[in-house]
């Protein structure tokens, strides 16, 4: 009665649907959404050109020292480089050295020059020469060979890079340092190669320049930025908002003020090579622009503070977010109230659904008079309630019989686990042989076998892996190891072995199932080994692959004859059997363990039979990682004492 009082009511005139008027208030709320976004997308425009304008300054500034010193270092060249001439046209003795320089020093007003040549270039005049000139005073110019083992200029950096330089190249600026061989000041040195008449360098010629010149460079161009760019000062209140850093190769300070960490710039520093935008230094409130300087391990960092760098970014931000900020309130206000009204019916909606969820699948479902789509939803959950019930009844069934196959399995899996040997050590009281075997297959139960005994002072074993997988190959291998043990009680034969279990696994063999096999007979006394291999993995004799015969495996055809083999296991030799679900064992990039991998654990092992088949367990795993197995594994060692 309840059913047909509904379907009455919804039969009868429909009243006109309010969703078209819910849709409109939440176009409304997407308007907003997308306007939202404009003014996101004008917002990051605006930083986008703080950002520009202040790459523009940090440029400009990096521009500005590069081509100052530069224009500086090209006068010093062209002096040098004529000077350097003068120095290897008088390469005969140190006495006319000593005149070129002065004459060079006298015609350029130098504050100091110097030649510095190669271990005992002039004779007499020991291991270290270096000619050094420099104006004493106004009127008088000093002398000195100044090379010595306390000033060792072969380990110089300035020499160094002087000697590596060509004699077509521009020359070398070096970093400031303390020279106390004369007036112990600072200074940089601009060098260039000596080559004699013969092509050799033989030395290197260098001017000396009084570091000071940088400052008045870096101060003509801060006063430029401070005057163009700037209406604040440079550093304030303890924060630095401009600053201009020169650095050498490993981040040390050259010039700049002190106020900085130089810690800051030298993981970017190790990144430039040539000219770079404007970049943050993530962690710290500045930006920088970097520029390499010619002729020097130098580096030009610009360092701006986010303060400076967004200032009037930040402004225009602040009122558009305040705009937004009133109207976001006014609209919520508006929104607010369309919501609670469209969203009511949902609300009744999910009551009911929460009770389902509860497990109640006779649960009520709310009746709406209006017949929109939120009532088609209603009508929809409640086929769906239906369908969810039948299902849970149909789930229960199939979760039994999935329980009782499971169980089955696990009972299958303990059987065929029992059939076999698992007791290590196999032999305790035998000190002749170690042995050690292990299993673990793909499935619940598995087509994979190893068996083994000791028959009159011989050791029959065998390992074998079916074709396929699961239940029908369990079949098999319970057979396939029942059959070896049969049979290799009443023969110690392995080819008469293998061909007797052949012709049982062809009888009746409608599925065409075959067996690889791998059947030996070890005299323990003597150990003389022989076997027959029946399309099996050959195993290894130490870290060596046995010589197997290709004979099929067992079960592919009746009346077969197969070869048999031996060979002499020495004292202290491990013979390690496998299936092929150790080579083939996949990752997840599909790629296969191989026998590479086996070769290397072997070659690498020296230890018990049951740590080598331990070891390459492990290997296995880590190879495969979370992969699924895809085949059994099955592995034998044993080592004759």
């Amino acid at each position: 009665m309840k059913k047909s009082k509904v379907v009455i009511e919804r039969t009868q005139a429909r009243p006109k649907s309010r969703l078209s008027r819910r849709i409109t208030w939440r176009v409304i709320g997407i308007i907003l959404f997308f306007n939202v976004l404009i003014v996101g997308a004008i917002l990051i425009s605006v930083f986008n050109v703080s950002l520009a304008n202040s790459s523009s300054r940090g440029q400009y500034v990096v521009d500005g020292i590069e081509g100052k010193i530069e224009s500086i270092l090209w006068a010093v060249h062209v002096a040098a480089a004529n000077n350097r001439d003068e120095i290897e046209r008088n390469l005969q003795s140190p006495e006319q050295v000593f005149d070129a320089l002065e004459h060079e020093i006298n015609l350029n007003h130098f504050i100091g020059c110097f030649a510095a040549f190669e271990p005992n270039y002039f004779k007499g005049q020991g291991h270290w020469f270096e000619a050094y000139l420099y104006h004493a005073d106004s009127t008088r110019i000093e002398r000195q060979q100044i090379g010595s083992p306390s000033h060792d200029y072969f380990n110089g950096p300035w020499y160094k890079k002087g000697l590596s330089l060509s004699s077509q190249d521009l020359g070398y600026l070096t970093a400031p340092y303390f020279d106390n061989s004369v007036d112990s000041a600072m200074y940089c040195s601009y060098v260039l190669p000596i080559v004699d008449r013969q092509g050799r360098k033989v030395g290197v010629y260098g001017i000396d320049l009084n570091y000071l010149w940088l400052n008045e460079v870096i101060g003509e161009v801060e006063k430029m930025v401070k005057k163009e760019f700037l209406d604040a000062p440079l550093e304030s209140d303890g924060i630095l908002y401009f600053s201009v850093q020169i650095i050498d190769s490993k981040g040390n300070r050259i010039f700049g003020s002190d106020s900085l960490d130089l810690g800051i710039l030298k993981a970017e520093q190790l990144k430039v090579y040539d000219e770079l935008e404007i970049k943050d230094l993530k962690g710290t409130p500045y930006y920088v622009n970097f520029k390499s300087l010619p002729s020097t391990d130098w580096t030009v960092a610009v360092i701006q503070h986010r303060d400076m760098v967004f200032a009037w970014g930040e402004f225009l931000a602040i009122a558009i977010l305040f705009c937004l900020g009133i109207g976001g309130i006014v609209i919520f206000f508006f929104m607010s109230r369309s919501i609670r009204g469209a969203i009511r019916p949902l609300a009744f909606l999910s009551e009911s659904a929460q009770e389902v969820a509860r497990g109640n699948f006779d649960a009520p479902l709310p009746v709406f008079k209006h017949n929109d789509e939120v009532a088609q939803l209603r009508d929809s959950f409640g086929t769906m309630q239906q369908s969810l019930k039948q299902y849970v009844e149909e789930l229960k069934v199939s979760t039994a019989a999935k329980a009782s196959m499971e169980s089955e399995l696990n009972v299958a899996h303990s059987i065929q686990m029992s059939m076999l040997p698992k007791t290590f050590p196999a032999f305790p009281n035998r000190k002749d042989i170690e042995l050690y075997a292990s299993l673990t297959p793909a499935k619940a139960v598995g087509g994979d076998l190893y068996d083994f005994f000791i028959h009159d002072e011989k050791l029959f074993f065998c390992i074998g892996d079916v074709s396929g997988k699961g239940v029908p190959a369990s079949l098999v291998m319970a057979v396939s190891r029942t059959l070896f043990r049969n049979i290799a009680a009443h023969t110690d034969k392995p080819s008469h072995i293998v061909e007797t279990m052949n012709e049982n696994i062809c009888e009746g063999n409608d599925n065409c199932m075959f067996v690889t096999l791998f059947v030996g007979v070890l005299d323990l006394p003597t150990g003389h080994l022989r076997y027959c291999n029946a399309g099996h993995e050959a195993p290894y004799v130490q870290d060596v692959l046995l010589e197997c015969d290709s004979n099929l495996p067992i079960g592919v055809m009746p009346d077969l004859k197969y070869s048999e083999q031996e060979t002499d296991i020495v004292l202290g030799t491990t013979v390690f059997l496998y299936t092929d679900g150790l080579t083939e064992a996949e990752n997840a990039k599909r790629e296969l363990f191989g026998r590479q991998r086996i070769d290397h654990v072997i070659n690498a092992f020296n230890g018990s039979p049951q740590q080598l088949v331990e070891t390459m367990t492990d290997a296995v795993h880590q190879f495969v990682g979370d992969t699924e197995q895809s085949d059994d594994l099955t592995m034998l060692a044993f080592r004759r004492c």
